[in-house]
C-alpha cells in the first residue's frame, strides 16, 4: 500500500543490546504479546544481503502463521521482536545473522520449497558469509528483514 510505503521511508529505528533493529510501521491498539502468547501473524521476510530478495510473503496465499511462543522454535530476533507489539501493529525488524536462522526448523520457515532452497543455502553458506565479512567488514549473508503484522493473540494454554 502507498500509506505503507510512505511511513516505512520516515521509520525511526531502535536497536536493543542485542543489534536487533525495530520500528513500528503502524502501532495497534488491541491485546499486546506476551511470553507465551499465542500469535496469529503475517511474515514479509527479505535477505538483506541478497538486495532485499524475498524468501517469504504469508500475504501473498493469505496464510499467516500461527504460533505459539512459548513452544514454537522462532528465530530469537522474531520473538525479541515481538516484544509489546499489539494486534493491528506492523512492525520491522532487521534482524542480524547472530538473531536469525541458525537451524533449518526455526519459523518463520518459508512454505515454498523453492523460497526454502534458496534461504538456507545463503543463510548457512559459510564461504559466502566469509567472503563478505572480509570484503565488506560485516556478515551480511543472514541479515533478514521482516515485516510482521499482528493479527491475533490468544493466552497460552496452561
Amino acid at each position: 500500500t502507498v500509506g505503507a510505503a510512505a511511513a516505512a521511508q520516515r521509520l525511526t529505528f531502535t536497536e536493543s543490546e542485542s543489534g536487533l533493529k525495530w520500528a513500528d510501521v503502524r502501532v495497534g491498539t488491541g491485546a499486546v504479546v506476551e511470553e507465551d502468547s499465542r500469535i496469529t501473524l503475517h511474515v514479509l521476510g527479505r535477505l538483506v544481503g541478497k538486495q532485499g530478495w524475498i524468501f517469504e510473503d504469508s500475504r501473498a496465499d493469505d496464510e499467516p502463521y500461527r504460533l505459539s511462543l512459548g513452544q514454537s522454535d522462532l528465530i530469537p530476533g522474531l520473538r525479541e521482536g515481538l516484544r509489546g507489539l499489539r494486534v493491528g501493529g506492523v512492525r520491522r525488524l532487521v534482524v542480524p545473522s547472530a538473531l536469525g536462522y541458525s537451524t533449518r526448523t526455526q519459523e518463520p520457515v518459508p512454505r515454498d520449497f523453492g523460497q526454502r532452497q534458496r534461504l538456507y543455502t545463503t543463510v548457512f553458506n559459510e564461504e559466502r558469509r566469509r567472503r563478505e565479512a572480509a570484503a565488506l567488514g560485516a556478515d551480511l549473508t543472514g541479515v533478514v528483514l521482516l515485516d510482521v503484522e499482528l493479527i491475533y493473540v490468544r493466552p497460552p494454554i496452561q
